[in-house]
């Protein structure tokens, strides 16, 4: 039978837990396309609606169906996923039946490649994982070293792989020698995570506002600066001015986390957001908390997290640097600074869904609790880019994305 789509070997650059990665089939506790729009290229919808396989044909037929309206070849069709649980039809004991009765070639280019993120940078490869994925959450958020840096042959679809482009006026060299400064930068030892998040909020504003004047030969200069600074901690002032701001972290993150509570199929899914309810004492009913019991709760959620992490240190660090690997960051769709925007938002409702569950020092989460949550966090929050535009525009109608102000979200 011919390979209908070839793949091939290259050399690329990733995180050492991306090295770790395989796929526990049938021993994971969720499926990849649960609640999701599972999308299928032209070229697979053609050899699933041309397929004779006897144990395939029927489904083939009634639970792939066209995409009527703004169609693409890589957006051409979609499977039908049951409307009680989200599950694929495909899925049989949490097992792709495509791929055990006709082969890995035959996948959709969305269903091989997840949870993989692959892109081509200037000639290099890079791959990095989405957290949704439960076995890429363990090996990403739990090791000390996931996030050290190697190079390993993968193997590839060629027409998946997305191909960074020049932006800003900028050569692909010079976007390279910002990004890994920003991953160093995540990766100072002698700074906490929140103080160097707040270091990189600097950067990407000084930054922005450079490309915007059309300084792109000023970029190594504010790299260089920034280096500089930092070896030498020259940011006490900026650090001891800063002060905890639990009420307005609360608030706003509770609210951004109850905008995506509604609509939930999966059993995991529905476990963390209860157990996120539980730790606020909601009202069973309404799933409402009053303000002041939200604020005193969440504080001493923050308070309690450390020790629920005790094992693993670096667990918010390796999200951070996860997200930014894998979305090149600061150069995503829109400038440096909105994109850093984007990640304060995520890292706050992450700390949120966290911090909610450790209320009670005498009986804190486990470590596959909470990161379980961080993967529930990234089905439900991450994938979805309305909810990342609607976040964006709210802070900047609010006049919140001053980055004085942003600065409020980050100590605890």
């Amino acid at each position: 039978m011919a390979i209908l789509h070839p793949t091939r070997i290259v050399k690329a650059l990733v995180p050492l837990y991306v090295e770790r990665f395989s796929c526990i089939g049938s021993n994971c506790e969720d499926t990849c396309c649960a609640g999701w729009r599972v999308t299928i290229d032209k070229k697979t919808f053609t050899n699933y609606k041309q397929s004779k396989n006897p144990h395939l044909i029927d489904r083939f037929e009634n639970k792939v169906k066209r995409i009527r309206s703004q169609a693409s070849d890589s957006n051409y069709a979609r499977m039908d996923l049951d409307s009680a649980t989200g599950d694929c039809p495909m899925i049989e004991e949490h097992l792709c039946s495509i791929q055990k009765e006709l082969g890995e070639d035959k996948l959709s280019n969305t269903c091989f490649t997840y949870p993989r993120y692959s892109k081509e940078v200037g000639g290099v490869y890079q791959q990095a994982l989405t957290l949704s994925c439960p076995e890429a959450a363990r090996l990403a958020l739990l090791a000390n070293d996931a996030m050290e840096f190697t190079q390993t042959n993968l193997t590839i679809r060629p027409e998946t792989i997305e191909r960074q482009k020049p932006v800003f006026g900028l050569s692909l060299d010079q976007m390279n020698e910002v990004r890994f400064f920003c991953i160093q930068l995540l990766k100072s030892q002698d700074l906490m995570l929140w103080q160097k998040l707040a270091l990189l909020g600097l950067f990407c504003e000084s930054l922005t506002e450079a490309l915007k004047r059309g300084g792109q030969k000023q970029t190594a200069e504010i790299t260089e600066s920034m280096r500089t600074l930092v070896e030498n901690g020259q940011f006490a002032s900026l650090f001891e001015s800063m002060q905890p701001e639990y009420e307005i972290q609360a608030v706003t993150f509770a609210l951004l986390w109850q905008l995506k509570v509604t609509g939930i199929n999966s059993k995991m899914q529905r476990s963390v957001q209860d157990a996120i309810g539980r730790g606020l004492d909601a009202d069973k009913d309404s799933g409402q908390v009053k303000e002041s019991k939200l604020i005193d709760r969440y504080k001493q959620g923050v308070k309690n997290l450390p020790a629920a992490l005790i094992d693993a240190p670096s667990f918010m660090e390796n999200y951070v640097l996860n997200e930014m690997f894998r979305e090149n960051f600061p150069f995503g769709n829109t400038s440096p600074y909105e994109h850093y925007l984007k990640l304060i938002t995520r890292f706050g409702i992450v700390r949120f869904m966290l911090a909610s569950q450790c209320v009670n020092e005498k009986e804190l989460p486990s470590l596959n609790v909470l990161t379980q949550t961080v993967q529930v966090f990234s089905k439900r929050f991450q994938h979805d880019d309305h909810f990342a535009i609607n976040v964006n525009n709210c802070f900047n109608n609010s006049g919140w994305s001053d980055l004085q102000k942003v600065y409020r979200f980050l100590k605890t």
